[in-house]
């Protein structure tokens, strides 16, 4: 497939084409702590042209707000309900469950505020709490992997049918330097993984790209935003991700255009499982 330069470029060509567009976050408008060039100039033009637009992340452990305030420090100038994050939907899957009100165990960070405590649910990292807890929360970072693994494991044995809450599916992200870390959805199947050796089954529930409910909800939004009906084969999806960008948007009907800023590199496009309908080496 061809690599065309510029997905600006393209997008103005193209105009006719779209309602709205819907942007991943990191690797794509920023990436390790600095925006992307053209990312900011880029949606203030879609402003200008009234074009509909939504931020779709699943960084799980920064909220809503923290997100727009790091983006606005260089120049987006966004608000919180223009981003929609995995965390979001935990919401949902609280109130779906019957959940409120439970104590969970929250392995990482889930933002300020706390996704979570917005869910209406009630949250501890104190693993002497982990055998009170209805469930466990996976979130990112800044957390004793080998401490906190260990007693979730030995927790899900003891009560296997507990819920493991996963915003971010995503194995990996990008960080500084071209390094990556390991994600939410990582630690999850490692966990599973060795549950299931051990011979405990437990299926962790993903709320994040490239699962539905994060598209749906988005798109709903969208169109709330816009005051009318949006075709899904009216929207671009821009990533750099194929297994939760790519993968989600071609599954849910968006138009998928893939940017080599992030985490695909060249050399993974031959063996994806997902193909993009268009691919960018930048804006």
């Amino acid at each position: 497939m061809q690599i065309l330069p510029s997905f600006h470029d393209w997008f103005l060509a193209h105009r006719g084409e779209f309602d709205a567009v819907v942007f991943d976050i990191d690797g794509v408008l920023a990436a390790g702590g600095q925006k992307l060039p053209g990312a900011p100039e880029f949606l203030g033009g879609l402003r200008t042209l009234g074009v509909p637009f939504a931020l779709l992340t699943n960084d799980g452990n920064h909220s809503v707000e923290e997100k727009a305030a790091f983006l606005n420090r260089h120049g987006f100038g966004l608000t919180p309900d223009e981003i929609v994050s995995c965390s979001d939907g935990l919401a949902e899957v609280a109130q779906e469950r019957g959940l409120s009100g439970r104590l969970f165990f929250l392995v990482g960070d889930l933002g300020k505020p706390c996704f979570a405590e917005k869910a209406g649910l009630r949250g501890t990292r104190d693993l002497e709490r982990l055998p009170e807890c209805a469930g466990v929360i996976v979130g990112e970072e800044h957390y004793d992997w080998e401490k906190v693994v260990n007693g979730v494991i030995n927790f899900f044995i003891r009560h296997p049918a507990a819920p493991l809450l996963v915003p971010n599916p995503d194995e990996y992200y990008p960080t500084k330097g071209g390094d990556i870390h390991v994600a939410a959805g990582g630690i999850a199947r490692f966990i599973q993984r060795v549950l299931e050796v051990y011979g405990v089954r437990v299926e962790p529930v993903y709320m994040g790209k490239p699962f539905g409910p994060i598209f749906e909800h988005n798109h709903r939004l969208l169109e709330d935003r816009a005051g009318r009906k949006i075709p899904r084969g009216r929207v671009v999806m821009l990533g750099d991700s194929i297994a939760s960008d790519i993968r989600g948007a071609n599954d849910f009907g968006y138009r998928s255009a893939l940017l080599l800023t992030g985490v695909t590199r060249e050399m993974h496009l031959s063996a994806a499982a997902a193909k993009p309908d268009l691919i960018f080496r930048g804006f």
